[in-house]
């Protein structure tokens, strides 16, 4: 059975309390205890992940970053391993076929 509400125009919001049939309380909507209830603040934003969101222009930003790295450390060095093996490859048999021939 709800608790029925007391309210009046100039009181705050009382509840009726019917614990026990014999004894009957008015608790104030003051005494209730948020702890019950869960705050706004669960629901809220952290201030950490709201600076931890990137802007789009700083995400294209770190997006051309990490490609520049990626060909930098990845892509010319083994475009250079095979055009430098191709390339002195070449040039040998062309020295070779000079000196020996």
């Amino acid at each position: 059975m709800a608790a029925p509400s007391l309210t009046t125009p100039n009181q705050p919001n009382h509840t009726l309390n019917t614990s026990s049939p014999s004894n009957y309380e008015i608790i104030s909507s003051e005494d209730v205890s948020d702890s019950d209830y869960e705050s706004d603040s669960d629901y809220e934003e952290d201030s950490d992940s709201t600076n931890n969101k990137l802007t789009a222009q700083e995400q294209w930003d770190e997006s051309l970053k990490q490609i520049t790295l990626l060909f930098s450390l990845v892509i010319f060095p083994l475009i250079g391993k095979l055009l430098g093996r191709r390339t002195s490859k070449i040039i040998w048999r062309k020295f070779a076929n000079w000196w020996w021939v």
